[in-house]
């Protein structure tokens, strides 16, 4: 269902009339909210087919383990738009669902879907990823914020790398990469305090999430 569902619509987009309707609202203010596709309707969010923006820990922790929805990669952010599905569109999605042969998915010519998709577990691992990363490291003295050492951007891949049950998102440094917002590429932080990051995919679709990096006293 959660790859049938994006190449059925892909193929739809072509014979739909344009009763669509589109969101205006620029995509940079939904920087921490998750692109979701619905898989079936949800009372008070939207219906079934309906693309929109949710709050990642909803995305995360509800709507997608529970089969919900699923996260949408795309190459070129000011693709993200809303969508609201019609009645007459959800007709004929079902019936090219119904219709759909499971071992032969639909060409994708939709802008909805790129031809390198993003693989949706690495989608998922990506937006489990909280807001905030935290570090604890050992400061000089009580009265100063200087830690001993540094923290620097591979303590953060490491922390990424790790499997789930050691604390870790299952993200390789092969796959993702940490860049430092308003900092030197490669940059050590020397001081306890809140840092800006983006952790983004390499590949695929590039997809990026902002997080926060706490350096805290152990």
């Amino acid at each position: 269902m959660f790859a049938s569902s994006s190449h059925v619509l892909a193929r739809s987009t072509l014979s739909l009339s344009a009763s669509r309707s589109f969101s205006t609202t620029p995509t940079c203010a939904a920087k921490r909210e998750a692109f979701v596709e619905l898989l079936q309707d949800v009372p008070g969010l939207g219906r079934t087919f309906d693309r929109l923006f949710v709050a990642p820990g909803r995305a995360r922790n509800d709507l997608v383990p529970t089969r919900k929805a699923r996260f949408i990669a795309f190459k070129d952010n000011s693709k993200r738009q809303v969508y609201r599905a019609t009645d007459a569109d959800r007709a004929i999605l079902n019936d090219l669902l119904l219709e759909a042969p499971s071992d032969k998915p639909f060409e994708q010519k939709s802008p909805y879907v790129e031809p390198e998709s993003t693989p949706q577990d690495l989608l998922n691992h990506l937006h489990v990823i909280p807001s905030t990363l935290t570090f604890p490291r050992k400061a000089i003295s009580a009265e100063y914020d200087t830690i001993h050492g540094s923290l620097t951007v591979s303590d953060i891949q490491d922390k990424l790398a790790r499997a789930v049950e050691e604390g870790g998102f299952d993200l390789p440094s092969s796959e993702v990469e940490v860049i430092w917002v308003g900092r030197e590429e490669g940059a050590r932080i020397k001081e306890l305090g809140q840092y800006e990051a983006e952790i983004k995919l390499r590949k695929y679709g590039k997809e990026s999430v902002a997080v926060t990096i706490e350096v805290v006293r152990e």
